[in-house]
């Protein structure tokens, strides 16, 4: 436990139904007139990109489209991006859609003002220089990437995903509307949702947790659980919808200040191999890294539980605490995720090289209980 405790949250958050409307006057207010805004295209296919464009050219700001952002956005997609930021003197950078676009958006804001390329940021505290004004409007409710310091980025070419970590890659703004998540379908819903989960999770359990990260992060657990199945089930309940985003947002602000542990750990390095989806690895492996952290963190594996809406009254505290484990697997199955990483080609034969590299993580240390390369083996062998 942590002796001496820090909270910080850079970016400025206006969150609310209907506030994407406001989006002309917020970014007018920057004093810049001209800005790229990087998406997908499937949020520019929504027609969200079409809505925010008419506001912001009613405020007489320039827009430039980019909308190559791929599901996990490489460091040349963001060198291709900012190319553009510089052929149309761009002045700032806004994004919207899930993390990849804002992952985008945030390392463009970053070349906008630091020489080089994205591959020479990778790493921590290696931006000197304060971004480009860079506005984030998420259509998801998982990676809350709108608030977070890190902007994560593949570079296939070595097979690794990595972050550029500083405190000056955090959004300026993050605009948050609930109202731009109901178009999402069902399963970019479910895989967003159970990454904020796992960020939730995580960051509750997190050495380096306290007080004052506890009160957002069991909050977040608490409203994913009262929530996500109708957010993925009946995607127009904007009540579910209001309460995911609100839930997203809660575990982004705790793991910004706690940082993450065991599950974040394993992904990283299976995502870069394999080119997971970074939601769905996190959902497939969070019960079985919990199984192992358990006996780390009993009385907040019994809150966890009763977070989520197990009734553990009269149950031993081991008891209480193993539900929370049987509540995280009911949810993930009852919102559809499919089961065991196997399927998205993770094969097991590659697993004792890669357990080795991932018990070299600085997040191991985070943990409630800590994992050596043969625990990390065995559990991503019961992830397969």
């Amino acid at each position: 436990m942590s002796t001496l405790y820090e909270f910080q949250i850079p970016t400025k958050i206006i969150y609310g139904i209907g506030c994407a409307s406001k989006i002309g006057d917020i970014a007018a207010d920057t004093g810049k007139k001209s800005f790229q805004l990087i998406t997908d295209k499937g949020v520019m296919g929504a027609g969200i990109i079409d809505c925010l464009k008419t506001t912001l050219e009613k405020a007489n700001i320039k827009i430039i489209p980019f909308d190559e952002v791929e599901a996990n956005p490489t460091v040349q997609t963001v060198d291709k991006a900012f190319a553009q930021y510089l052929d149309h003197n761009c002045q700032g950078v806004i994004a919207v859609g899930g993390g990849s676009p804002m992952d985008t958006g945030k390392s463009v804001a970053i070349l906008a003002t630091n020489p080089g390329s994205a591959v020479d940021y990778i790493g921590v505290d290696k931006v000197k220089n304060p971004s480009a004004p860079l506005i984030c409007i998420p259509t998801t409710a998982g990676t809350a990437a709108e608030i977070t310091c890190v902007a994560i980025l593949s570079d296939p070419v070595n097979k690794i995903k990595k972050g550029i970590r500083s405190p000056h890659v955090a959004p300026d703004i993050a605009l948050l509307d609930p109202l731009l998540t109901l178009s999402l379908p069902p399963a970019p819903t479910r895989e967003s949702g159970l990454d904020a989960l796992s960020h939730a999770i995580e960051s509750y359990i997190s050495v380096d947790a306290w007080n004052a990260s506890d009160a957002l992060t069991l909050k977040a657990i608490e409203l994913i659980g009262r929530y996500l199945r109708n957010a993925v089930h009946i995607g127009s309940d904007i009540v579910a919808r209001d309460g995911m985003l609100q839930a997203s947002l809660l575990a982004g602000m705790g793991f910004l200040n706690t940082r993450l542990c065991l599950v974040h750990a394993i992904t990283g390095p299976l995502g870069g191999i394999y080119n997971l989806s970074h939601g769905v690895s996190n959902a497939i492996v969070l019960p079985h890294a919990m199984r192992f952290m358990l006996p780390g963190s009993l009385s907040k594996y019994v809150n966890i539980a009763n977070a989520l809406g197990e009734n553990v009254e009269g149950m031993s505290e081991r008891r209480a605490a193993e539900k929370a484990i049987q509540a995280v697997e009911q949810l993930s199955e009852d919102v559809g995720l499919p089961k065991g990483l196997s399927i998205y080609g993770v094969i097991e034969e590659e697993l004792p090289t890669i357990a080795e590299t991932i018990s070299q993580s600085f997040m191991i240390d985070l943990s409630p209980r800590k994992a050596a390369a043969s625990d990390i083996l065995e559990i991503c062998k019961a992830a397969l």
